[in-house]
């Protein structure tokens, strides 16, 4: 993700690489474009926090991985907010004060919204899923109705075509696992509670004006099995093992169920799985989403896919870029603080109509 973004950046006037931390001390002192495929750019790369801080950017986008996140992310991120740097997240702080398991062991939301007011700067955590399919796209579809009761979301994926060390691996992921082993305390399962648990707050809040203490978060995780044994890519899936994980966060206020989230992942073509009920049929791409909205005066449903890409960069990755991208310039403008995704509509002066 951070190579699409750094390209991405590159190649539009409204934005100017300045320098980038890399985790692989073997990439420290490396020409950033070199490390991207773009050629030679003129900005070295480091691994040093304290060295992009120097170069007082307006931005920094952050790209972490799921391991990043668990281990010393705050740290950098408030050392940049501190220092004034504004801060774009992809796979973090999309709801900075909703509790989970590893909130324990992260800096609580009123150090960083110190750290924001400190240093005058604003953090913002953004991306496809969670914020743009659930937090924009639904809850504005949200606004045509009179009454929402319940949220559904579901995300199928084709993991057949995704990398091969993405988020460590298939089998990592559950893929090729016995049935009976896969559960909510499953390191993926957990792993999602800290985006789709985030992203059921922001629904709740956005519905209802509910704090994320009142928000209960039901996780469930499991797999369907392979109808015979295949290989994909480096990984052997056994017939009766998981070619298939469905992934559910189900959000409840009080005993009110407003919000299923569902991720499906599957592996074509040994098990196409995009869900159980769905209201459309006819999904042909390896990406696909599902929205349905319950509640008056009917209910609202909409699906939509990803089609097959007409260059190097997929089109899920495109939008998580876009969404970086394009939220820079609101957070460098905006109050010191944690910003949110804000579905309610926005208005502005017509630029084409004037007085000659």
């Amino acid at each position: 993700m951070g190579s699409a973004v750094a390209r991405a950046a590159f190649e539009d006037p409204a934005f100017e690489i300045v320098g980038a931390k890399v985790r692989k001390s073997a990439k420290h002192g490396a020409d950033v474009g070199e490390l991207v495929g773009l050629g030679a750019i003129g900005v070295s790369a480091t691994v040093n926090a304290e060295d992009v801080i120097a170069l007082q950017p307006d931005c920094v986008i952050v790209t972490p991985s799921p391991a990043a996140v668990m281990k010393g992310l705050d740290d950098d991120v408030i050392a940049l907010l501190e220092s004034g740097v504004n801060v774009v997240s992809t796979a973090a702080y999309h709801n900075v004060s909703m509790p989970n398991w590893l909130s324990a062991f992260r800096a609580t939301p009123e150090r960083l919204l110190q750290a924001c007011q400190a240093g005058g700067a604003t953090l913002f955590g953004t991306g496809v899923h969670p914020t743009f399919i659930v937090e924009r796209l639904a809850m504005t579809m949200a606004g045509a109705m009179s009454v929402t009761t319940h949220v559904r979301a579901v995300e199928a994926v084709d993991f057949s075509r995704a990398p091969a060390s993405m988020w460590g691996g298939l089998a990592a992921l559950g893929f090729g696992a016995e049935l009976d082993t896969l559960d909510a305390s499953c390191p993926v399962a957990r792993g999602g509670d800290l985006y789709y648990g985030d992203l059921t707050g922001n629904v709740a809040h956005a519905l209802y004006g509910a704090s994320n203490d009142e928000v209960r978060v039901e996780t469930a995780f499991r797999g369907l099995p392979a109808v015979r044994d295949a290989v994909i890519g480096s990984t052997t899936i056994a017939q009766g093992t998981a070619a298939a994980l469905h992934l559910t966060h189900r959000g409840f206020l009080g005993e009110h169920h407003f919000f299923t989230n569902e991720e499906c992942w599957y592996l074509a073509p040994e098990l196409v799985y995009r869900g159980d009920d769905l209201p459309f049929g006819g999904f042909t791409a390896p990406v696909s989403y599902t929205l349905v909205l319950s509640g008056e005066p009917a209910e609202m449903r909409a699906q939509f896919e990803f089609g097959s890409p007409t260059g190097r960069v997929s089109p899920i990755t495109n939008a998580s870029v876009r969404a970086v991208l394009d939220a820079v310039p609101a957070v460098c403008t905006a109050e010191p603080g944690i910003l949110i995704d804000d579905p309610a509509p926005r208005y502005r002066h017509d630029p084409r109509v004037s007085l000659r």
